[in-house]
């Protein structure tokens, strides 16, 4: 073991490791710059570099989220950790039942508040009309308590004409990437929890989010929701800035996505007679697309398979001193879907991810591999870092075409370095590179190489 330990420092990291505790109870990050896509961010607002912060990154939205609900959790469970009584029903800890019951309404209510897991939703949608200039408003920042609908506004009809013309593809994107937001904040928070050893109880958050995005994909073929709320809706939404920028995602996307050249003022009239009718309905859907919305309905079961969503954080394998887990993911995309087989493993100081992905449009499976090392420990000269190098290699469709057969080659590398210069605050760099292609919780469809920089916080 130890001899393939130096091989591997040898051959990747010109340094040696250094002594650290790896295992923070509450692990935050701030990416405090994303660029370029915040010169995008800076030119959609149009008030200056720091006007960028109104329409934040995935990547800053994801993080805020997460250091919202963390921190939440984290206050919560201390707080019960303290009362040094317990009370048992049965088999059933009165303690444990009201800190989970307190975690679950805690969790509900952020969910409409700025920073919880519903405005991440509503930011990723926004970080892709940002990119093409397309001006909007998070409703999710005015405290929508209990509303069923919350929308991204202020939206004109003339930017979504431009956009779908400049990118068909971004597009279609564009509808998925609030669901594509919630497999993100799970994947994350199942990390923490299983390389960290953070006991947070995120086991209901997680069923929950899942639940929730397997929901949008029910309602997007259902008469109520896709039918007669749509009508009550129209007639309520009378000017063009009170309305959502697309109305069910899953609709919206089915709907771009068998039709990518179609424009966008082609939906039609909207029914009080003033700008386009955007929101489609199940009526509005052909058969195949309406079947294509059922089938994903099938697959994305594929995500509760993994016992980290229902708390089971680590598996011993054996006496080998390995931690293991496994998560299988299934989520749209700008092509179609990808479903894909997450494997975890953690021995000491190593830290591992090594996903296969079968990236899927309407017909064709075009695999890709990825692997990822998190939080290396390692010293150059006087600097202790953590180094998390990441690499994915494959293919996906030509173009994003959902219904090509061609292929073009998807490559991403990457690493993050965070500098150990304070036991409790690390600033961190980030670089990644990537070909043309999809990659979650990545804004950029086309070639890219991204910068962030920012602070992790370890207490």
């Amino acid at each position: 073991m130890l001899k393939n330990k130096l091989i591997f420092l040898f051959l990747f990291l010109p340094a040696v490791v250094f002594a650290q505790n790896n295992e923070p109870a509450l692990k935050l990050d701030f990416p405090l710059f994303d660029l370029p896509y915040q010169i995008d961010a800076m030119d959609t607002v149009g008030h200056g570099f720091f006007s960028s912060y109104a329409n934040p990154s995935m990547a800053q939205s994801l993080a805020v989220a997460v250091n919202v609900h963390s921190s939440f959790h984290f206050g919560m469970v201390t707080l019960f950790n303290s009362w040094n009584w317990n009370f048992y029903l049965g088999w059933w800890n009165l303690k444990t039942i009201l800190l989970d019951a307190s975690l679950v309404l805690g969790d509900v209510l952020l969910s409409y508040t700025p920073g919880g897991w519903g405005w991440m939703h509503e930011e990723h949608h926004r970080a892709i009309l940002t990119r093409y200039g397309v001006s909007s408003f998070n409703d999710m920042n005015t405290f929508p308590l209990g509303n069923e609908y919350v929308t991204v506004n202020s939206v004109t009809d003339e930017d979504l004409i431009r956009f779908k013309a400049e990118s068909p593809a971004d597009f279609v994107r564009a509808h998925e990437a609030g669901v594509e937001s919630h497999y993100l904040i799970v994947d994350r928070l199942q990390r923490n929890a299983f390389f960290y050893n953070q006991e947070l109880r995120f086991y209901v958050f997680n069923l929950f989010v899942t639940w929730n995005a397997h929901q949008y994909i029910f309602s997007a073929t259902h008469s109520k929701y896709n039918g007669s709320d749509v009508d009550i809706r129209n007639m309520k939404e009378t000017s063009i800035s009170s309305r959502d920028y697309t109305g069910d995602d899953i609709a919206a996307w089915a709907y771009d996505l068998f039709r990518p050249n179609e424009p966008y003022d082609a939906r039609g009239l909207h029914p009080t007679g003033e700008g386009i009718d955007r929101y489609r309905k199940a009526s509005d859907l052909s058969k195949d697309e309406a079947d294509y919305i059922r089938l994903q309905r099938y697959w994305h079961s594929l995500n509760y398979i993994s016992p980290m969503l229902w708390g089971i954080d680590r598996i011993v394998i054996g006496d080998t001193g390995f931690y293991g887990n496994f998560a299988f993911r299934h989520l749209l995309t700008s092509f179609g879907t990808t479903a894909s087989f997450n494997l975890f493993l953690k021995k000491d100081i190593f830290n591992m991810v090594f996903i296969f992905h079968n990236h899927m449009n309407y017909d064709n499976w075009f695999p890709a591999v990825e692997a990822e090392l998190l939080g290396f420990p390692v010293s150059v000269g006087p600097l202790n870092l953590y180094i998390s190098p990441r690499i994915i290699i494959g293919m996906q469709p030509k173009n994003q075409n959902f219904k090509t057969d061609s292929s073009e080659f998807l490559g991403l590398a990457g690493c993050r370095v965070d500098f150990n210069i304070s036991r409790y605050f690390l600033p961190y760099i980030e670089v990644a590179a990537k070909t043309n292609g999809w990659v979650a919780g990545n804004e950029f469809l086309g070639k890219n190489i991204s910068c962030r920089l920012g602070v992790s916080a370890r207490i």
